[in-house]
């Protein structure tokens, strides 16, 4: 922990420093720019249920790396520190000429949106339930990107098993993503993209063909699965997501529908969970929504600005005709940031979370929270 309270300060008092910290060859055939981050979260929750309590944590450290080297080789390393452990993040390389884009190691899948989504760029305190249970996840893979102005197409190969994971290794299984995103309307900063994405998982025997999906609160300080489905028998699974990103100058917009399907064995009913969501941003202080279209996502509203937000979240992981109840759940959330400079952010926001009677933890119950973060990142 001291070593961690120690990368933190350094965070916090150095953070200028380090943002101009890149490393050149004269040649210029190389260059090293460091990166980190640090978030301090706080909450306060009233549960009619559910002892949530009040909680103060250190989120999420980050330190690393971006590369680039001879004309069209970069990488990327990153690593967390956290409760006492280094995790691996971004781990890989990539080689770029054109419009082509080849990337290898452990990074995100190019499935969906939202839980692609860095936490520092992260609107509120917590991914959202539908990105907690059925997002995007981080595998060793390799994946072509072919990008225009307009519109652009991905596919990627993948294992199924988390870096750092112990157990034999046998028949892991693999996974398939591909993703097609268009931008139908590109004027003066102004965009609209539409992106619709698919994810064929195989199971592996080391898997014993069961799968479960979990999520809770939209909160990194909530452990609770409030929602939680065990499948067994499971054969493969079909994700598909649909998404949908608008930055027009004051206003943002980003909505997401994911939805997942489970084939099983021995003739067990196929399983079927989904969910969705609607965020809606204004900058109300200062700057202006941006877009980037490297990553398909929208960017901060820049220094002195302040956010207001609004987002709405369903999660269903309820099946009858499968005969497998995980609970369902209702969230709305508002907030603010305020950005004092390109590296300081200070975030708060108000949930109301519902769950139905078919949540593990307590059944049917409403619960609120409000939760802080101030954020340095570079």
């Amino acid at each position: 922990m001291r070593n961690i309270l120690l990368i933190v300060l350094l965070l916090v008092c150095s953070e200028r420093a380090f943002a101009q910290l890149t490393l050149k060859t004269e040649k210029g055939d190389f260059s090293c720019r460091f990166i980190g981050r640090a978030l301090f979260d706080a909450g306060v929750f009233a549960s009619d249920k559910t002892d949530l309590g009040n909680s103060v944590d250190l989120y999420d450290v980050r330190l690393g790396a971006v590369l680039d080297f001879m004309d069209n080789w970069g990488g990327k390393i990153e690593l967390g520190f956290v409760n006492n452990k280094v995790s691996l993040k971004d781990v890989y390389l990539d080689f770029r000429k054109g419009n082509h884009l080849v990337i290898l190691g452990h990074y995100f899948e190019y499935f969906a949106l939202g839980a692609r989504i860095g936490s520092s760029d992260m609107k509120f305190n917590g991914y959202t339930a539908t990105d907690q249970a059925f997002g995007d996840r981080r595998k060793f893979g390799i994946s072509y990107a072919y990008k225009r102005k307009t519109w652009d197409f991905c596919v990627g190969v993948f294992d199924d098993k988390d870096a750092g994971s112990s157990g034999e290794h046998r028949d892991e299984g693999y996974v398939i993503t591909s993703r097609f995103l268009y931008r139908p309307y590109m004027k003066d900063g102004r965009v609209i993209h539409v992106a619709l994405s698919s994810r064929f998982y195989h199971l592996g025997d080391n898997t014993g063909h069961q799968l479960s999906y979990t999520a809770g609160a939209p909160s990194t300080l909530v452990k609770d699965d409030f929602l939680r489905v065990d499948i067994t028998e499971a054969k493969n699974e079909w994700k598909y997501a649909g998404d949908v990103v608008m930055t027009l100058d004051k206003w943002y917009v980003q909505a997401e529908y994911l939805r997942t399907r489970v084939k099983r064995l021995n003739g067990n009913e196929t399983y079927h969970g989904a969910g969705g969501y609607v965020q809606i941003g204004y900058a109300l202080l200062g700057g202006k929504y941006s877009y980037n279209q490297g990553t398909g996502m929208a960017s901060a509203t820049g220094a002195k600005s302040l956010e207001l937000l609004c987002r709405y979240n369903y999660t269903t992981m309820n099946d009858r005709d499968a005969g497998l109840m995980g609970g369902s759940q209702h969230d709305v959330s508002i907030g603010a940031i305020y950005y004092f400079n390109k590296y300081i952010a200070l975030k708060a926001s108000y949930t109301n979370v519902s769950l139905d009677k078919y949540s593990p933890v307590a059944g049917e119950q409403s619960f609120d929270m409000v939760q802080g973060r101030i954020q340095v990142s570079f």
